[in-house]
């Protein structure tokens, strides 16, 4: 039988890794790296040994306490709020980007951050493996307030279509809430996204008039 931990084991026992702040993908190699996508699928491999973390995912770890991390520059820990501070001098959408990766998280679903700027979030119901399934839905970030791009949206929609994808619109409103919305090409309604497995994600409420949107 193990030995119980106390709370000094536990906190050792969490992995330390080193980031450059300059660097915009906090890069981990093994064996930590395979421990750290193993229990999540949180990162890209970069390499047969290097795993990279985009700041979304480097957020949720460090808020789970499954990662410390270290500034390489000063040999000094770093905070969240730190982190968060960091990429959001660069990038404003962040945190609410942020938000919606936590909140799927949370619910239950496997979450790969896209590298095409038309799908930025790609979800896996549950049950469902990255590389072993396809993702059938791709999830949008909008800020509550911010104007959307008719021709944007037009693009997505049409990207959505052709890799046969179902595309929902998630808007994070000023309490930090978030909204799903299903989007074709003709209309825009709620969504209600379900924790329980399903092979793709239902609209679970009927859009009023109000609700919809041409274009």
């Amino acid at each position: 039988m193990s030995p119980n931990l106390d709370s000094n084991d536990e906190e050792n026992s969490i992995p330390t890794v080193d980031f450059d702040m300059k660097s915009s993908l906090l890069t981990i190699e093994k064996p930590v790296a395979d421990q750290i996508f193993d229990n999540g699928y949180f990162g890209q491999w970069i390499s047969e040994n290097i795993l990279g973390l985009e700041p979304e995912e480097i957020l949720i770890l460090m808020d789970r306490g499954r990662i410390k991390v270290w500034r390489t520059e000063t040999n000094q820990q770093i905070t969240s709020s730190e982190i968060a501070n960091h990429f959001t001098k660069n990038d404003k959408d962040l945190w609410s980007r942020y938000l919606v990766y936590k909140d799927l998280r949370n619910r239950g679903y496997i979450v790969r951050i896209g590298t095409r700027i038309t799908a930025p979030f790609r979800i896996y119901t549950r049950g469902g493996k990255p590389g072993e399934s396809i993702s059938k839905i791709v999830i949008f970030p909008f800020p509550e307030g911010e104007d959307i791009d008719l021709d944007f949206l037009d693009q997505i929609v049409n990207q959505a279509k052709i890799d046969r994808k179902k595309l929902l619109l998630s808007v994070v409103d000023r309490l930090g809430d978030v909204t799903y919305y299903q989007v074709s090409q003709l209309e825009l309604e709620p969504n209600e996204l379900e924790y329980e497995y399903r092979d793709e994600l239902t609209t679970t409420t009927t859009a009023n008039e109000n609700n919809q949107v041409d274009y």
